[in-house]
């Protein structure tokens, strides 16, 4: 039947509306194909609730099919994933997660088989609890995450990542992107904080530990570029509140798991603050393959640019002549009672009862030794991490005591000034009797309690100097008594002064002001060493206590069990020597060697005992490292680069801070000395291979390299290092390593090297070992370098600064240095041209050429490559523009035979204020000050010339023509002046460079039988004529102004001429009394003659 045209639309319409219904419905109404879409947030929501039964998710895929936001949502992580989740390059963002949660991220934990691909998020995940396994996408992982990036912050206490807390073993990170903010106290890492799986090709632009974090930050506040993230993440103002944190690193905190062909270029570290920091790893014993950094990288100790602490892969073993050699020894012995229970009669009960119990007895002891072995092993696991805390806070006690220890001498010296000046201040004021008994008091008590600061600051830096920290913790806490009690005392003393400082007489006022004074900048430094003391004590107080896991009841009664069987044994073989001295010769001689056997035991016993009590640390540790090389592939970094700044205090390399094994109390001075807890042996592997570091390094004390800082351990082997490795205050700086105990070969530095102490060209120094004759373990061989050494106190050589260690066939090229110290040494150090050097079949093409840098404000504006030798003009140099208020200046100029990498620098200097003349009076001030925008290599020159009384004719040296000039206003119809002039004092010719300003103010001071009230300063004009400058004065000096670079002046003295104007004035009044009495006269006269007239008319 043919369907009408009205059925078919109906079909049609139906089809339509099941198809959009389909669209809108859960995405959970999975398809055949267990296919779960994830559309809108409330779908993500719907899949969180599913996952939390373990199970549920295992054989299903999730597509995600939408960005999907989470701001305003209730969402609750995914607690459990095993399936496929495809994001399809969509982004999950407004993921904010504050509960407490451990683990915590997006996903709670990635099953093993878990697939999650294409997927972005961004969020905040900053969860409360024990803040543990914290990641960006997943807290903890087992399965595969690949091409998925997280953008927000993450923040927690332990195993902090961008992507994941922790990626356990099996656990596979690859192609992974981070950017924005990483931090927590413990394995911090960009990419997992902990990993023990494999991270391949990731990248992280995030901050790691770069600040004190707010948990409340947004993700406006953060910059996707990692150029900016050190600007927008460093908070200065956190230095006080911040914890000392450990293993940091740009891709994983702490990794003993794989790290291959990752990148870092996020800033990571905090200055001065942190443990085993890297640019990829803070510590690492597992594999890091072709990886890089371009961040900066800042921390306090071991910090290195690819991996902060590189701890070698370990394999416990015991040692054959102890424990190890016991188990062997005692299973000897049991195999010979074995062998003697065959040979007696099997009609002698007796004597195999006896020989019985002697076998029961030996593998009873064979299970102690065994038993002794694995808690021996369990002790030294579970207080490795007490034990590196406890050298953590070691070192923030003696980095902070040096400051304390100033302030404490400062605060010392200044209450003895203040006492001086109390004592000057006592003889000249009157007080009452009991006022000046309780200031003696007060004074005699702070003089007590200054004494007793200073022997205190002596004993401190003594303690500092030892590295005691016990001793300088109990000293400190005595100085903040005394500062206590000095601080009272000049209180009161301050309360006495005050109340007498309005009336006493002017000089006890005085002395009162200066003892004010006095005590007050006393007070100051009191206060500085209170605030830094308790700041230091208040630290230490708000840590966590330290758990010390003992050996155990169990380990003694282990021990006690082992020696009991072991006398059980003896006392067998006693009575068996009784039963069996007529029973054979076979079985006698069975029986003297079961004996000998036993004495071997007993004398192993003994030496155990011996070694406990007698035992150097570094006998814990054989190190194979040189074994099988390019077969390891655990504690190894091979092929990494580093282009990023490392900056740190102790322990600071290009590719590794430190080569070493932190067993052991660590303090500043790094001193290895410990007692090992029985005998036993840890085989150790660690390989730095075919690393370049091309950043710049620089630490604040020892052990600077640019490969590795300090090599305790290891072996090195073509590495090479370019750019510099520099020290302010430390020694041990080397161009590959700074301090050795271990093996390099074939590795080439070409950098630039400064230090106090100990600098060299592949190493500062090997580590001299005065436990053993044979000295250093460190050896150097087939090594190459061409350095320059900018800064050496002492020891300095271009392959190693000491002669500590052995060194085999290394070549340099230097004018300037020798190989070891002072020597270059045939077939150990020895010097070749730079023409030879090419030549060499490995050289490295960085060798082969230099290249000149002109930088200014840290940006590099032009580069040139160079041969070796060559030499440039001026010309050049880049244009520089000048800034407001500054001018450029480059720091060399002379660019002639150059012969290594040349970086010059442009720096802004501001304009000098005033420039001073050399000439000077009798005190040592200079005559001339010039105001104006000067560089600092502008002077001004004062020329002292004869004075010329001629070019003055207003001068008066005698009265008469001082009475002449005075006068002379009358004729020029001006006021008359208070001063004449008398003499030209002196002259001067001014010259300085042309600046901006036209006008300059000038600065003069007179000599001193000239006063200022009585000198005036003429200025020589442009058309020859003396013009008088007005002029102000500034303390000493009198001020005017001048126009252009040459100024002629000269000096007259002038005399006040008031007595004139007293003459003139009397004259005046004169005038005006004659003038009034002439009048008055005149009106008497009129008033006289008409009283005459009218008198005589009446008459």
């Amino acid at each position: 039947m043919k369907p009408n045209k009205r059925s078919s639309r109906l079909l049609a319409l139906t089809l339509s509306l099941v198809l959009s219904l389909s669209l809108s419905l859960p995405a959970l109404a999975a398809g055949e194909d267990d296919i779960i879409y994830i559309h809108t947030a409330k779908d993500l929501c719907a899949l969180s609730d599913s996952c939390a039964y373990d199970v549920w998710s295992r054989g299903k895929t999730v597509l995600l099919t939408a960005d999907i936001s989470l701001r305003g949502v209730d969402f609750e992580p995914i607690a459990s994933f095993s399936g496929t989740f495809n994001g399809g390059g969509h982004t999950i963002s407004g993921l904010t997660l504050t509960d407490s949660l451990s683990p915590a991220g997006l996903f709670l934990t990635l099953e093993r088989g878990a697939f999650v691909h294409a997927l972005k998020v961004e969020g905040q995940v900053t969860p409360g609890g024990t803040k543990e396994a914290v990641g960006g996408i997943v807290g903890r992982n087992y399965g595969t995450l690949e091409e998925c990036s997280f953008f927000g912050v993450v923040k927690g206490d332990s195993a902090v990542g961008g992507i994941a807390g922790r990626n356990e073993e099996g656990g596979l990170i690859a192609n992974c992107t981070v950017s924005g903010s990483i931090s927590a106290n413990r394995y911090t890492g960009g990419i997992a904080g902990y990993n023990l799986g494999t991270l391949r090709a990731c990248i992280n632009s995030a901050g790691v530990n770069t600040s004190n974090v707010d948990s409340s930050l947004s993700l406006d506040d953060l910059s996707i570029d990692p150029a900016s993230s050190l600007t927008d993440l460093v908070s200065v103002g956190a230095v006080e509140s911040r914890n000392a944190t450990s293993d940091t690193g740009g891709i994983a905190g702490y990794s003993s798991g794989s790290l291959l062909s990752c990148i870092n270029r996020g800033a990571v570290g905090y200055p001065h603050f942190g443990y085993n920091v890297g640019g990829v790893a803070g510590r690492s014993d597992g594999f890091v393959d072709f990886c890089s950094n371009y961040g900066m990288v800042y921390g306090r100790k071991d910090v290195g640019g690819i991996v902060g602490q590189m701890e070698p892969y370990l394999r416990l073993s015991l040692r054959d002549d102890l424990i190890a050699k016991l188990r062997t020894e005692l299973n000897k012995l049991n195999s010979l009672v074995s062998s003697t229970l065959d040979d007696v009669d099997s009609t002698n009960d007796h004597i195999s009862s006896r020989l019985d119990s002697v076998s029961s007895y030996t593998n009873a002891a064979v299970d102690d030794a065994d038993s002794l072995a694995g808690q021996t092993t369990d002790f030294i696991d579970k207080n490795i991490g007490t034990v590196n805390e406890l050298t953590d806070r070691a070192d923030d006690v003696m980095e902070a005591l040096p400051n304390i220890l100033r302030s404490l001498e400062d605060a010392a010296d200044e209450s003895s000034d203040a006492i001086g000046a109390l004592e000057q201040c006592s003889r000249d004021l009157e007080m009452s009797a009991a006022d000046r008994a309780q200031l003696t008091q007060y004074s005699n008590d702070l003089q007590r309690q200054s004494d007793t600061l200073s022997d205190l600051a002596g004993q401190l830096r003594g303690y500092i100097e030892k590295g005691d920290v016990d001793n300088a913790l109990v000293c400190l806490a005595d100085a903040a008594d005394a500062l206590s009690a000095m601080a009272s005392d000049i209180s009161g003393i301050t309360a006495i002064l005050t109340d007498y400082l309005q009336t006493a007489v002017p000089k006890a006022h005085d002395d009162i002001q200066q003892a004010l004074d006095a005590f007050g900048d006393a007070s100051g430094s009191l206060n500085s060493a209170m605030r830094r003391t308790r700041r230091l004590i208040e630290d230490l107080n708000a840590r966590d206590d330290l758990t010390f896991y003992p050996l155990g009841d169990g380990y003694q009664d282990t021990l006690d069990s082992l020696f009991t069987n072991l006398r059980s044994t003896m006392d067998e073989l006693d009575a068996l020597s009784d039963d069996l001295s007529d029973n054979g010769s076979t079985l006698t001689a069975d029986l003297r060697a079961v004996n000998d056997q036993m004495n071997v035991v007993v004398n192993l016993c003994l030496d155990i005992f011996v070694d406990m009590t007698d035992a150097d640390a570094s006998d814990i540790f054989e190190d194979t490292s040189d074994e099988n090389i390019d077969a390891v592939t655990f504690g190894k970094v091979r092929g990494c680069t580093n282009y990023g700044t490392v900056d740190a205090d102790l322990n600071v390399g290009g590719i590794a801070g430190a080569m070493a094994i932190e067993y052991e109390l660590d303090p500043e001075g790094d001193q290895k000395e410990s007692s090992s807890v029985f005998d036993r042996v840890y085989e150790t592997k660690a390989v730095v291979q075919r690393c370049v570091n091309r950043g710049s390094i620089s630490g604040k004390k020892d052990c600077i390299g640019g490969i590795v800082g300090e090599m305790d351990l290891g072996i090195m082997l073509s590495c090479e290092a370019y750019g510099s490795a520099r020290s302010e205050t430390g020694s041990y700086i080397g161009g590959i390593a700074g301090l050795s105990s271990a093996g390099i070969r074939s590795c080439w530095a070409k950098l630039t090297l400064s230090g106090k102490s100990s600098v060299g060209g592949i190493v500062g120094s090997g580590n001299e070992d005065t436990s053993s004759s044979a000295g250093s373990d460190c050896t150097v061989t087939n090594c190459r370098s061409l350095v320059v050494i900018e800064d050496c106190d002492q020891f300095s050589g271009a392959i190693s600064g000491r002669d500590l260690g052995v060194f085999r066939n290394n070549y340099f090229v230097s004018d300037t240095l020798r190989g070891i110290d002072r020597r270059s040494l045939s077939g150990q150090a020895e010097p070749m041209d730079y023409a030879s050097l090419c030549a060499l079949d490995d050289v490295p093409e960085d060798f082969l050429s230099f290249t000149l840098r002109f930088v200014c404000d840290g940006r590099t504006l032009k580069t040139l490559r160079f041969d070796y030798g060559d030499s440039f003009d001026s010309s050049v140099f880049p244009s520089l523009t000048e800034q407001s208020g500054s001018y450029p200046v480059w720091d060399r100029t002379d660019l002639t035979d150059l012969r290594f990498d040349t970086v010059v620098t442009a720096e802004y200097n501001a304009y000098r204020a005033s420039l001073q003349s050399d000439a000077q009076r009798a005190d040592g001030r200079s005559v001339f000050f010039v105001e104006g925008e000067f560089n600092e290599t502008d002077t001004l020159t004062a020329t002292a010339q004869t004075p010329d009384p001629d070019a003055f004719p207003q001068l008066a040296d005698d009265r008469r023509t001082a009475l002449k000039n005075y006068f002379s206003f009358l004729s020029e119809r001006t006021l008359p002046a208070m001063t004449v002039y008398r003499s030209v004092a002196e002259q001067w010719e001014l010259s300085f460079p042309r600046d901006a300003l036209a006008e300059h103010t000038i600065r003069y001071l007179p000599p001193e039988d000239v006063s200022m009230d009585h000198c005036a300063i003429f200025v020589r004009q442009p058309d020859g004529i003396w013009q008088r400058a007005e002029t102000t004065s500034m303390g000493s000096y009198l001020l005017f102004t001048a126009e252009g670079e040459n100024v002629q002046l000269a000096v007259l003295t002038t005399a006040a001429v008031w007595w004139l104007w007293a003459i003139f004035l009397v004259l005046i009044a004169a005038v005006i009394l004659l003038i009034v009495r002439f009048a008055h006269r005149r009106r008497r006269k009129k008033a006289v003659k008409p009283c005459k007239k009218e008198n005589g008319a009446a008459g």
